[in-house]
């Protein structure tokens, strides 16, 4: 059995997919992954046997069904078999080319359907199975352009009815040591907002919480939504930037180290919303937790980036009741791992015991995933 990665473009990987299996080579096919960050390529991971020898292949050709002995015709089930793959196959790579809304052909190639849409001024779905004709694509995203202009109108009428609630303002000496962590509407600090700011010190204990109302013109962030929770209608009655900005500001500006789980994301965030960042000792630990989780990232170089809650499981960090995607939970879950960084620093650990240890996180989060079901 032979292992095969494959990445590309999705509509390429599909039709080499669709390749091997037209020819029984394929024994299990993963879902696509995508790359990180901004490239449109995807991975898919092929468990795969050898196909059939070329002698049979030509005897194919020449319609006469051989098996790898020259000789010996291929039995009738296994030539039953392998013509039922290409079909199954070639309905496959039809149904990829039939707009799902209308039913109508598309193209006869996936590079077709692409330039047929180009020409449209349209661009077709990032799952290349689902390729909408520019007809369909165009009253779909007017349907999604009226229901946005109607809630961002009922979004409006909210913002202007609501009481808003009164910025947090810290008593007494602020500390040198922050932790901080932020929520946001999307990925994108140029054009996304913050939504929530957590800011503990060195010990844990709470600093500030800042709750922030985006503007009227974000009416909207469901994929973020689904990961931390906030609904636009809880933001309503919440101070916009403007207001908190003061306050946030006079913190960071008393702080001498600034710690965070990819510090620079919330960083950008806090630029972009006015706040100047002051000029003091960054410490970004899911740089530092990377080595230490060990495992390469070959595509970009260097060691492979984890997630706050894959360290906080490695470290073993119980998260009680708030649980991840919380500002300031994830500011205690943040501080919990450089903790156990510097107690375990310079510690020398065999590729054995770190699999172990890896191996055990994963086991945590998949518990932790099941408790939530």
């Amino acid at each position: 059995m032979l292992k095969i990665r494959v990445q590309g473009l999705p509509e390429e990987v599909a039709e080499f997919a669709d390749a091997l299996e037209a020819v029984g080579c394929v024994l299990e096919l993963s879902e696509p992954y995508a790359n990180r960050g901004w490239s449109r390529y995807v991975r898919v991971y092929i468990d795969a046997q050898k196909p059939a020898a070329d002698p049979g292949s030509l005897a194919k050709k020449e319609g006469r069904a051989m098996s790898e002995n020259e000789d010996v015709p291929l039995p009738d089930e296994e030539l039953e078999w392998r013509r039922e793959a290409e079909r199954i196959a070639e309905m496959r790579r039809r149904a990829r080319l039939r707009c799902p809304a209308c039913g109508r052909a598309v193209a006869d190639t996936v590079d077709e359907a692409r330039e047929a849409c180009l020409r449209d001024g349209l661009w077709h779905e990032g799952d290349d199975r689902v390729i909408l004709c520019p007809s369909c694509k165009r009253e779909r995203d007017e349907a999604r352009e009226r229901a946005h202009r109607v809630a961002l109108e009922e979004r409006r009428a909210a913002l202007a009815a609501a009481a808003k609630e009164p910025v947090p303002r810290v008593e007494g000496p602020l500390p040198k040591t922050i932790v901080l962590d932020t929520e946001t509407t999307g990925l994108h600090g140029w054009s996304d907002h913050l939504l929530t700011v957590g800011i503990v010190d060195g010990d844990g204990a709470e600093v500030a919480s800042f709750k922030i109302c985006p503007p009227a013109e974000c009416c909207e962030w469901p994929e973020a939504e689904r990961v931390n929770g906030i609904a636009p209608a809880d933001t309503v009655a919440w101070p916009a930037i403007e207001d908190v900005r003061p306050e946030l500001q006079r913190i960071l500006d008393a702080a001498e180290t600034v710690i965070g789980y990819n510090v620079g994301f919330d960083l950008e965030f806090l630029r972009h919303a006015g706040v100047a960042l002051p000029d003091c000792e960054y410490v970004d630990v899911m740089a530092l937790f990377a080595p230490v989780f060990g495992l390469r990232d070959d595509f970009h170089g260097g060691w492979r980036w984890q997630t706050l809650a894959t360290a906080a499981a490695y470290v073993g960090h119980d998260w009680g009741a708030e649980g991840p995607h919380d500002a300031l939970a994830d500011c205690r879950a943040t501080l919990a791992v450089l903790r156990w960084l510097e107690a375990h620093e310079g510690e020398e650990v065999g590729r054995r015991e770190q699999g172990a240890r890896r191996a055990a996180a994963w086991r945590r989060l998949d518990a932790a995933e099941a408790a939530k079901m």
